[in-house]
């Protein structure tokens, strides 16, 4: 069964470009998280931050050869209303999962202002982490960013919405495979 795509989304990078970046980008990681793989003490805790890094964290979990521990957090700093607006407030709910004494790995689909991986890195931090890293679908090239994501599968400059693969337009389309940039609609 074909998907429908509408008229005002652009592939930018196909199921096969992402698959190939998710493996190469796991490669990245293991070499950092594969430190504790024999000690179940010291295994990396990846937290998801949901909704949009849920199908990139799966994925990408799945490509790393070292024991990690999955962990989520709901975090909402954009309105599903409208595509690009910020919500006034960040509303995080992290798991209450012990993060004393643990690296933690950061997953999210993509890195805007940086805002949402900063509080969340700041927060770990907090709560006793050793190390935070972290990881990104799309890492957006803006130079008053708060955060640099640690590993990045790919890198974007411009300002278009996107969606797919986790990402949405208006609450549409975060499961199709691809991740597409939106044109302007007709």
């Amino acid at each position: 069964m074909e998907r429908h795509i509408p008229s005002y989304f652009e592939e930018l990078y196909s199921r096969n470009e992402v698959e190939e970046r998710i493996r190469e980008l796991a490669n990245e990681i293991a070499g950092w998280s594969g430190a504790g793989e024999s000690c179940r003490e010291s295994q990396v805790m990846a937290v998801c931050i949901l909704r949009g890094s849920v199908f990139f964290f799966s994925d990408l979990l799945k490509e790393i050869p070292s024991s990690l521990q999955p962990s989520f957090c709901l975090c909402r700093s954009y309105s599903s209303d409208q595509n690009g607006v910020q919500q006034q407030n960040l509303e995080i709910q992290l798991e209450p999962q012990g993060i004393e004494g643990r690296r933690v790995l950061l997953v999210d689909d993509i890195c805007d202002t940086g805002n949402t991986l900063q509080v969340l890195a700041d927060l770990c931090r907090e709560r006793g982490a050793v190390e935070v890293k972290s990881a990104v679908l799309i890492h957006r090239m803006l130079p008053d960013s708060k955060h640099v994501p640690t590993f990045a599968a790919f890198r974007y400059d411009g300002e278009e919405w996107f969606s797919g693969y986790g990402m949405e337009d208006r609450n549409f389309a975060m499961n199709y495979p691809s991740v597409y940039r939106l044109r302007p609609e007709d």
